[in-house]
């Protein structure tokens, strides 16, 4: 009996241990082979998709880009196969195949999901899923798929964490036919979103000296024509009605669409014949010869207000240099490779800009820039118009003269007014004595014979001296005449002895 329970004993502890082993087992395994590189003999030039995916925890979402190669060109497949940012795709793949592998760690598939390193399964939103890159070349077949999870605390591969705290610029990552090995690399790849809007080729038309622009709205009235004669003029409306001038500080024409870009492009599925329906039309010509028929919609309002555009261009430039005559032979061939120089560069950008053609990008707000102005908003403001009455128009205003200072108040008048008669004065002729003078209110006395008169209060110093109620004579000047004196008797002359 004894050895029974022993032997279960034993055959307990070997379980035990068993599951010990079989827990341990799931969180550290045997690690692969170490190297130098993250992902060993990756040839970039048979990859011919590239799918990249992840769970977004903060959004709740499950993103999803595909880049893939047809014929010479790589395209997004998201986005209806517009063609991809290829400076973009092919840094990232050359980025890949030198990263280096860096610090190995031992953690099994039990630890992943704290790691965010669980490869992200279509459509499933799993939080513990990290960012994949799938490399697939021809038939799709897999080449290497790679994880990338959590960032790394610590500050570089195989240094000591700073002292001053802070995260480093490392990331945790798996490949595929590592098993259970989970590497610490150098490198959180920022740039490596699977957004599509991320991986289109934003290279756009550029517009560049415009001759004329006409804009064509869904509302006649609000559209407009402008044109200028040379490449430094200043616009001026076609067809202007009195009183319309345009006013170049509401819209700078010049610069229009001269170097634009785009934020997305609608897919094709929804880029429908209705899309742009009700859309203002522009039309586009430059110096140079090339035209641009524009069409432009907002849709939505307020945080949900998007703009879109399409755009197709066609060039009109000479093919061949006209003759000059009586020209030399190396001023005809310096002249003949300026003018080929000059038209290749032609052919090339209409080529290029001839891809936009047939797509519907959203743009911002700002790119149109005058385009989207109403005839209305473009013209100078009219001077303002004075108030019109029903009646006559009024009078200006007269202007109040300014009161003179006014003088001290003379003395209240006597209650009796003073009479002053003089009498005409004849001359006799002998010496007699001559007539009194009216007084002067200057005398302090009267003369000798003096006429009946009320007698006048004496005025203060400072008193300013008061009209005379009645005129005086003409041949009498009181104010000028000399003080009249006693008359003497005559002496008798003496006989002569």
């Amino acid at each position: 009996m004894k050895k029974v329970i022993l032997l279960l004993i034993v055959l307990a502890a070997l379980i035990g241990v068993a599951i010990v082993t079989k827990d341990n087992s799931e969180n550290r395994l045997k690690p692969a082979a170490a190297r130098e590189k993250l992902l060993p003999d990756l040839d970039v030039n048979v990859v011919r998709k590239v799918r990249i995916r992840e769970y977004d925890t903060n959004k709740g979402t499950f993103n999803t880009v595909t880049l893939a190669i047809t014929g010479d060109q790589w395209g997004v497949g998201e986005r209806s196969g517009y063609p991809a940012a290829f400076e973009k795709l092919g840094k990232m793949l050359m980025d890949l195949k030198e990263q280096k592998a860096g610090k190995q760690k031992k953690y099994g598939p039990g630890a992943w999901a704290d790691l965010k390193l669980k490869e992200p399964k279509d459509g499933v939103k799993d939080e513990g899923a990290g960012l994949s890159i799938e490399l697939l070349g021809e038939s799709d077949k897999v080449l290497r798929t790679l994880v990338l999870g959590k960032n790394v605390t610590s500050s570089t591969v195989g240094r000591e964490a700073s002292p001053f705290g802070g995260g480093g610029n490392e990331r945790y990552a798996r490949v595929n036919d590592d098993g259970d090995t989970v590497w610490q690399v150098d490198g959180q790849f920022y740039d490596i979103r699977p957004m599509p809007e991320d991986w289109v080729d934003k290279s756009f038309i550029e517009v560049t000296k415009i001759k004329e622009i006409e804009v064509t709205p869904a509302t006649a009235a609000d559209g407009w024509k402008a044109t200028r004669k040379d490449e430094t003029g200043e616009f001026t409306l076609i067809d202007a009605k009195p009183g319309e001038d345009f006013d170049k500080d509401k819209a700078s024409l010049s610069t229009v669409l001269a170097n634009p870009t785009f934020n997305d492009v609608v897919p094709k599925d929804k880029a429908t014949a209705d899309f742009m329906k009700d859309a203002t039309k522009a039309k586009i010509t430059t110096f140079e010869g090339f035209t641009y028929n524009v069409q432009f919609i907002k849709k939505g309002s307020g945080s949900d207000e998007k703009h879109y555009i399409s755009v197709s261009t066609t060039g009109d430039f000479p093919k061949e240099r006209p003759a000059v005559k009586d020209e030399k032979p190396e001023d005809k061939k310096k002249a003949d490779d300026e003018f080929a120089a000059k038209k290749k560069t032609f052919e090339e950008k209409l080529a290029k800009e001839k891809k936009s053609e047939g797509w519907v990008f959203e743009i911002s707000s700002y790119t149109l820039g005058g385009l989207e102005k109403k005839r209305s908003e473009i013209l100078k403001d009219k001077p303002a118009e004075p108030a019109k009455n029903a009646g006559a128009p009024p009078a200006p205003p007269t202007p109040t003269p300014l009161a003179p200072p006014t003088p001290p108040a003379p003395p209240a008048p006597p209650k009796t007014p003073i009479t002053v008669t003089t009498p005409p004065v004849s001359v006799p002729a002998s010496p007699a004595p001559a007539a009194p003078m009216p007084p002067k209110p200057e005398l302090k006395a009267p003369p000798k014979d003096p006429l009946p008169v009320t007698p006048v209060p004496a005025k203060p110093a400072d008193t300013p001296k008061p009209a005379a109620s009645a005129p005086a004579p003409a041949s009498a000047k009181p104010a000028d005449a000399p003080k009249p004196a006693d008359p003497a008797p005559a002496k008798p002359e003496e006989p002569k002895k």
